[in-house]
C-alpha cells in the first residue's frame, strides 16, 4: 500500500443546505441585505424556469429559491463556483477521508483531528 493511501486525511465542508441558502441569498435573491450580485445568472434561471424571453421583463424578476434549487439540479451546479457541489472543490476529490468535518462543528471536532495528526508520522 502506498504511503499516500496510508496518510491521514481530512476535509472541512460546509453544511450543503446552509451553503445553498447562503448562495441564493448572497448571489441571487432580491433581499435588501445582499443578493443579486450575479444578476445575469438570476435572469437566466428565471428565463429558463418560467419560459420568459423578454429581457425587459426579466430585468424586473428574481428567481425564487425553489427555481434556483431546481435549476442547480438540472445543471449540476453550473454557472458559478459558489453553486458547484463541494466534492468538486476538494484537494483530492476521490480520496477516502478519515474525517469529514462539518464547518459548523469544526471547533469541537478539530480536537480529534489534531490528536490524529500528532499521532500520524510525517513523511
Amino acid at each position: 500500500v502506498s504511503t499516500f493511501r496510508q496518510a491521514f486525511s481530512f476535509t472541512v465542508v460546509r453544511n450543503p443546505w446552509t451553503r445553498l441558502v447562503s448562495a441564493y441569498r448572497d448571489k441571487l435573491s432580491d433581499e435588501k441585505s445582499g443578493g443579486a450580485s450575479k444578476r445575469s445568472i438570476g435572469m437566466k434561471i428565471v428565463g429558463e424556469m418560467r419560459g420568459i424571453k423578454d429581457k425587459e421583463e426579466l430585468q424586473k424578476l428574481y428567481p425564487t429559491f425553489t427555481e434556483f434549487a431546481k435549476w442547480l439540479v438540472k445543471h449540476h451546479g453550473s454557472g458559478n463556483p459558489h453553486f458547484h457541489q463541494q466534492y468538486t472543490t476538494l484537494c483530492i476529490p476521490n480520496a477516502r477521508y478519515d474525517y469529514i468535518v462539518p464547518l459548523e462543528y469544526a471547533g469541537v471536532l478539530s480536537k480529534e483531528v489534531w490528536v490524529e495528526l500528532m499521532r500520524t508520522p510525517h513523511f
